[in-house]
């Protein structure tokens, strides 16, 4: 396979960042593109001179398409990578992995027993900024409390799809962002709590507002909290971010990340070499010369379960506590 043959699934924003960025890459074209709005589908497919097909189970089934590039709404990750995956086919997928832990799963399973490349697109695998964060809390010993705060403003500022809850799920799955690279620094969890507040929430599922707040622990120990709060009167969007750990704690901070250490002092972490980008990487793993999806899968799995887990507390309250088995029990109810 010289020359991937690439078929993009949408046609909204990540959709017109990931054609561009492939386009750009050596050893790769696009060929196809499936996209349900008419009007930026028919703009992208005439920008890149590719054929418009209004379903994704045709883009599939072509035989010019060699892997699929899937840059949808959350609800239909899950069949279009299995559909692809049973193709044979490699999938560039945009997280989170599913919308359900389930398919989540399943794609998983399907992925490793066909050795068919899934790659989720979580940017942490390739930046040097997170490579530097995960050196440097390696010194410091075990991890006491991770603390995520967003405040977000009014619509315009987030993606419209983010408010609508059964294209896209709950906000707090839109924290798989956030915890990905936290279950990458820290490891799997072994509870999580969940809260959710709507407002002007509509039977088609959009709604005005929300506060979103999770927490878990972490099966090695320490704890992580992510609040956010979105569409409220915030003239700008605000985030802080901290981790607390035996030896320091690290401090977000817009040109990086700050150490500060017990006696008072403070100093920047060193810099980082920055990484490949993620389209780079999947065509290394598509061509075989790198495996590194292979592990990934477990920490993007594991981020949904996080974020699907939260969804359940928040519904029915409780702690909900996850089963290394998939299985999730609330107040020792198993689920």
């Amino acid at each position: 396979m010289d020359s991937i043959r690439l078929g993009l699934v949408g046609s909204g924003g990540m959709a017109r960042s990931r054609a561009g960025a492939f386009s750009e890459l050596q050893g790769c074209r696009l060929t196809a593109l499936a996209a349900r709005n008419p009007r930026t589908g028919a703009e992208l497919a005439r920008q890149y001179c590719l054929p418009l097909l209004g379903g994704w189970e045709d883009l599939v089934g072509r035989s010019d398409v060699d892997a699929v590039v899937v840059c949808t709404s959350n609800d239909s990750h899950g069949p279009i990578a299995r559909a692809s995956l049973e193709a044979g086919k490699p999938v560039f997928l945009e997280y989170p992995l599913a919308r359900h832990v389930d398919d989540g799963t399943a794609l998983v399973e399907l992925a490793r027993s066909t050795g068919t490349v899934l790659r989720v697109a979580h940017p942490e695998v390739v930046s040097g900024a997170h490579r530097q964060l995960r050196e440097a809390v390696g010194s410091l010993g075990g991890l006491l409390l991770a603390l995520f705060v967003r405040l977000t403003p009014g619509r315009g500022a987030r993606p419209e799809v983010l408010f609508n809850i059964h294209a896209s799920g709950p906000p707090s799955l839109f924290f798989v962002y956030q915890v990905f690279p936290l279950v990458d620094l820290f490891g799997p969890a072994s509870w999580v709590e969940g809260y959710a507040h709507y407002d002007g929430m509509d039977n088609a599922g959009t709604y005005e507002r929300f506060v979103n707040r999770v927490a878990v622990g972490f099966t090695g120990g320490g704890t992580a909290e992510w609040t956010w709060a979105g569409g409220i009167s915030i003239g700008n969007a605000e985030q802080v971010q901290r981790f607390v750990l035996e030896g320091g704690t690290l401090i977000q901070m817009d040109a990086g990340w700050r150490l500060s250490s017990a006696d008072g002092k403070e100093f920047s972490l060193p810099p980082s070499a920055p990484g490949t980008s993620l389209e780079s990487l999947f065509l290394e793993e598509v061509h075989g010369r790198r495996d590194d999806w292979r592990s990934d899968l477990d920490t993007a799995l594991e981020a949904v379960r996080i974020g699907l887990g939260a969804e359940e507390a928040a519904k029915r309250g409780g702690r909900i506590h996850l089963g290394t088995d998939g299985t999730s029990r609330l107040n020792g109810d198993v689920r």
